[in-house]
């Protein structure tokens, strides 16, 4: 069997094009982002589950803590599942407020934590400048989130 490459890449490309074209005319009418078209507990679990993302890692105790705070007492389990459960029993702004004002608390301790770090070592001063850094962003999402936050009816 001869394979002619040429006609195969030309071929994908005008794929490829199609594609592109479909999804501009598609968004022309109006899209929403893709953090716009998830929930918002979708959202903050994508953010808070992975420290790349939001700079500091939040533990099980972490996310008890926070649930004390707010005076919900979830299971000790698995963390996505805790942090769900913390979520869905947010049902007004006032409720989100104090959930994000929680976790800015847990989250200040370790970023304090990063503060001695990079003093005590000034070598990983960079390291933990970028893992700062990914928290004020983290920090922002959680604000637009709380600005968007409509009351949930019960």
């Amino acid at each position: 069997m001869d394979i002619n490459f040429d006609d195969l890449k030309k071929e994908f490309d005008a794929l490829k094009a199609a594609k592109n074209i479909h999804e501009e005319e598609a968004c022309e009418i109006g899209c929403d982002t893709e953090e716009d078209t998830t929930g918002f507990i979708e959202t903050i679990q994508k953010y808070m589950l992975a420290p790349v993302m939001c700079g500091i890692y939040f533990s099980r105790l972490d996310i008890k803590v926070i649930g004390l705070i707010i005076d919900e007492d979830v299971q000790v389990r698995e963390r996505k599942r805790m942090l769900r459960d913390i979520l869905r029993s947010i049902t007004n702004k006032e409720q989100m407020q104090a959930f994000v004002d929680a976790t800015k608390k847990i989250a200040q301790e370790k970023i304090d934590v990063y503060n001695e770090l990079s003093q005590a070592f000034i070598h990983s001063k960079d390291i933990f400048a970028k893992k700062k850094e990914t928290y004020t962003k983290f920090c922002s999402v959680l604000e637009k989130i709380v600005a968007d936050f409509e009351d949930i009816e019960v």
